[in-house]
């Protein structure tokens, strides 16, 4: 009675401590120190054992005490401590014999002592075990309750730790530029409007930064585009001397510019997401029969560039990863041949009028004329892309496969209509720059229309089928990439319509006297900032009478603005859509592993231009 009394006080005090633990005991068991209450419930267990073994079948109690059999009625030997066995051991005894097992009944039987001790203990056992059942549950319900506190204070540990001096920081940064702007603390360097203008173009250099070091802050790019774009707009308006209504003005029509090639990314992302649906990119990677990796960097480069030389650069970047994605299994792989897509992509682009925005650009202000203009930059065009192409070659290994991912869907049937999609959807996001040039509408309605259009076949083919419809594309396109854009285009709009792009390319001529090295460090300009401005200031910079058209200046910024924005990874649409298509991809990894390449065939094309002008072969 003695034991299990103490065994029952010791239970007791443990499960109400469990239940009922001071703030220092329940941040132990938040740490899992658990030490001292599981040696004082040892304690009462191996307490318990020792009193209750006893009763058990002579075999069993041989697994720690062994008693000896009475020799006369009410007499018990004292227990004797007895070598370990193991419980199978055990077990076997049990069972030896029906005649050990009349022994032992008739040992437990004639042992009155024993039996009157059992019957006397069941009750205090039964308390026992209840009482730890029950603050077992209880327990439980204690240790998920404080680990629910355990995570909401680390929220909150992350909420004053992290966010809020994130939040100070921004607030801080905003009242520094505001005082700034308003001369209220003096810069010093800075003199006259110069100040109206420095808080502008720090807080974008500050924006840019953040979204360059994403995987170091763990900031989602979109957001910081978000914050960065309209963050230049209020500096606009409070520091400049603006009218309302210029005001007004301004930041519509640069909204206007921006929401246009937001709309041609969502129309082009939905069509390849529907095209993609109905397996359409399966007509394509079943015919392309390459399985060395050498093999499909030529055969992918070669291929974007014609594309690209048609077809928009952004949609041809859109086509082209989804392709990748469908063809080659090892991601470091893909991402290396989605970096050579971009650079392919922007030279494709920059020896056909509808190539590139900013050839057409040149091409409407009147820069540029069609004949001279593939004459003069088609060759400097595959010299960059053979220079991008070769650099890669010669750093893979010439025999080494790749490998294609699992086809999933192999034993499912084709999808109705198929072909009819997809050669739909690639033929109608060709034509855009035929419809544009017909219709005089801007380049996003051409893609809607190719969107509404494949919207009515899916519907006519599969009903109201999620799988395949418009409504269900639009659930899987990713909106943070046009989020992206949005931001980021609208914070170089803000730039651009306040003359800071231009001011920034008429002090470059000044301070470089060459014509041809201005057009080349307008080109590594364009892979940090958007070249669509650049190119307009140049061309408010150069006046067609002392440079015509078709003149060496225009051919050079042609093609330097057009590729140039492939040495980074945010120097042109074609890339920024490639960042958020491929997860992994960051500024750094491009920095690293693309630029190099892409270095090599700006260069290789720069001296194509200029072995062309020294030997009398461009065009007029």
């Amino acid at each position: 009675f003695g034991f299990v009394f103490s065994s029952f006080q010791q239970g007791h005090q443990f499960s109400h401590m469990c239940l009922h633990p001071p703030m220092a005991s329940r941040r132990s068991v938040m740490r899992g120190n658990l030490l001292l209450p599981g040696l004082l419930l040892s304690l009462a267990l191996y307490q318990l054992l020792d009193a209750t073994l006893a009763f058990l079948p002579a075999p069993l109690r041989q697994l720690g005490f062994q008693t000896s059999t009475p020799q006369t009625p009410g007499h018990v030997e004292p227990l004797a401590v007895a070598p370990k066995q193991t419980f199978l051991e055990a077990a076997r005894k049990v069972t030896t014999s029906a005649e050990d097992v009349n022994d032992r009944s008739s040992a437990l039987l004639g042992t009155r002592t024993s039996s009157l001790t059992m019957l006397s203990a069941l009750p205090a056992l039964t308390a026992l075990s209840s009482t730890l059942k029950g603050a077992g549950k209880r327990m439980q319900g204690s240790s998920l309750a404080l680990r629910s506190s355990a995570m909401k204070e680390d929220v909150g540990k992350e909420v004053t730790t992290v966010v809020l001096p994130v939040l100070g920081l921004l607030a801080g940064w905003l009242a520094l530029m505001y005082a700034i702007q308003h001369a209220i603390i003096a810069v010093p360097g800075l003199t006259g409007n110069q100040y109206e203008y420095f808080p502008i173009v720090a807080t974008f250099i500050a924006g840019y930064a953040v979204i360059v070091l994403e995987e170091q802050t763990e900031i989602n790019k979109a957001a910081t585009a978000l914050v960065l774009g309209v963050l230049v707009w209020a500096l606009v308006g409070t520091g400049l001397e603006l009218t309302p209504k210029e005001f007004e003005g301004d930041i519509k029509e640069t909204l206007e510019d921006v929401s246009e090639v937001v709309f041609f990314l969502l129309g082009a992302l939905t069509i390849v997401e529907i095209m993609d649906a109905h397996k359409g990119f399966d007509i394509i990677t079943k015919s392309i029969t390459a399985t060395k990796q050498r093999d499909l960097l030529v055969i992918v480069g070669v291929l974007t560039f014609l594309l690209s030389s048609v077809l928009n650069n952004l949609t041809v970047v859109i086509v082209m990863v989804s392709l990748l994605q469908k063809l080659v299994k090892d991601e470091a792989f893909r991402m290396r041949l989605g970096g050579i897509v971009v650079v392919a992509s922007n030279a494709g682009g920059a020896w056909t009028p509808i190539g590139d925005i900013t050839t057409t650009m040149l091409y409407i202000g009147g820069q540029v004329t069609t004949g001279p203009l593939i004459g003069n930059l088609l060759l400097p065009s595959l010299l960059c892309l053979a220079g991008t192409i070769g650099y890669e070659y010669v750093q893979m290994d010439g025999e080494k496969p790749f490998e294609r991912p699992p086809d999933s869907n192999k034993e499912e049937d084709t999808p109705n209509g198929q072909a009819l999609v997809f050669w739909g959807g690639l033929i109608g996001m060709v034509t855009v720059p035929v419809f544009t040039a017909v219709t005089q509408c801007p380049p996003w309605c051409g893609m809607m229309l190719v969107l509404g259009i494949l919207g009515v076949i899916t519907s006519l083919l599969h009903g109201e089928d999620d799988r395949y419809s418009l409504k269900g594309a639009l659930t899987r396109v990713e909106v943070p990439d046009a989020l992206f854009f949005l931001g980021v285009l609208f914070a170089v709009g803000g730039l651009e319509r306040v003359g800071l792009l231009k001011a920034f390319a008429v002090q470059l001529s000044q301070l470089v006297p060459s014509d041809t090295i201005v057009a080349v460090l307008l080109g590594f300009a364009s892979a940090v900032v958007d070249n669509v401005p650049l190119v307009a200031a140049s061309q408010g910079m150069y006046d067609l009478t002392a440079h015509p058209a078709n003149d060496a200046l225009w051919n050079l910024i042609t093609y330097c603005a057009a590729t140039g924005g492939s040495l980074l990874v945010i120097g042109s649409a074609a890339g920024v859509a490639f960042m958020g298509m491929e997860r992994n991809v960051s500024f750094g990894w491009y920095t690293k592993t693309v630029a190099p390449a892409a270095l090599v065939g700006y260069f290789f094309g720069v001296g194509g231009i200029l072995a062309q002008q020294s030997l009398g072969l461009a065009l007029k």
